[in-house]
């Protein structure tokens, strides 16, 4: 019997939803663990040693940080529905991998600016600690606020053009730029700033409605004891061996999201290719665990 998936996340983090539409398209059953939106995170660093971000997939004792991640995975295990592939749908990826490094986060600074005097400072202070190389002072988002307000409008108008005519970005069927594109638009529709940024639109709101029609898959809850428990029960899967690289299996290692030193989990490295970085952790909760990063945007260095 495969283990239960356990999704760590919370209700309103983008990431988090674009990981529950494409369980919502696989139709896939998935156990919820909410997170707090703002530290302290202790079941969820009981599981990392340090990364923070939603949403983590738990999959027995292998821990799969950043959703791009987590979709690769998913999509090995379970083939059906498959996500569109071929030129179309690569180039979409491409398009997607822009969405979820650089364009969520004008969406997010834009957003932040129109409720600057809303934000719980709490919240702020937060994000401020979170993300230092952004400016997300109350008085940098107001400064800047026009400014991403012509980005964002220009951008979601191409990106209306895109679509004319298209089911997916990905063809008939969608692929994995499809929800990383969606995660953003669908943080603005919830703040009824979408159609503000851009009213003539005509092809993004249906393909939006395409993407929400898939659900969230079967959800249920569980509890941080019970998903500590299914990791200290489990096993870590077996992995390939590890390919000569200018690391070596065995070795202290720390690995980190680029740019982000307060998020580094250090370990000992167990595999290394081209797109994933897995490293072992003692938890004192969980038992053995491996970590699971994507080689693109993390960085690993020898301690």
């Amino acid at each position: 019997m495969s283990a239960a998936l356990i999704l760590h996340h919370y209700q309103a983090s983008p990431y988090s939803e674009k990981v529950r539409c494409y369980l919502g398209f696989k139709q896939l059953a998935w156990q919820s663990l909410l997170m707090p939106p703002v530290l302290p995170k202790p079941d969820l660093m009981a599981l990392t040693g340090g990364y923070r971000r939603a949403p983590v997939l738990q999959i027995g004792a292998d821990i799969y940080c950043d959703s791009a991640l987590i979709i690769a995975e998913l999509e090995q295990r379970y083939s059906q529905p498959a996500l569109a592939t071929g030129p179309q749908a690569a180039q979409a990826d491409l398009l997607g991998r822009l969405f979820d490094v650089d364009i969520f986060w004008r969406a997010a600074r834009y957003l932040m600016a129109s409720r600057a005097e809303h934000i719980p400072q709490a919240l702020l202070d937060d994000r401020i600690a979170m993300h230092p190389q952004l400016p997300l002072q109350k008085a940098q988002l107001l400064a800047d606020q026009a400014q991403l307000a012509i980005q964002l409008r220009a951008l979601i108008n191409q990106l209306d053009q895109a679509l004319s005519g298209a089911h997916f970005l990905g063809g008939i069927n969608p692929c994995a730029g499809d929800f990383a594109v969606y995660h953003s638009l669908w943080f603005l529709l919830g703040a009824q700033a979408l159609e503000a940024l851009a009213p003539n639109t005509k092809a993004i709101l249906p393909w939006m409605a395409r993407i929400a029609a898939f659900g969230h898959g079967e959800m249920s809850s569980i509890s941080a004891g019970d998903a500590f428990a299914a990791a200290k029960q489990a096993k870590p899967v077996a992995l390939a061996e590890m390919q000569d690289s200018l690391f070596k299996a065995g070795q202290k290692v720390a690995v980190q999201p680029e740019g982000y030193p307060q998020e580094s989990v250090a370990g000992e490295l167990v595999y290394l290719d081209e797109k994933k970085i897995v490293i072992a952790r003692q938890s004192a909760a969980c038992g053995l665990l491996h970590l699971h990063f994507p080689r693109m945007d993390y960085e690993i260095r020898a301690i």
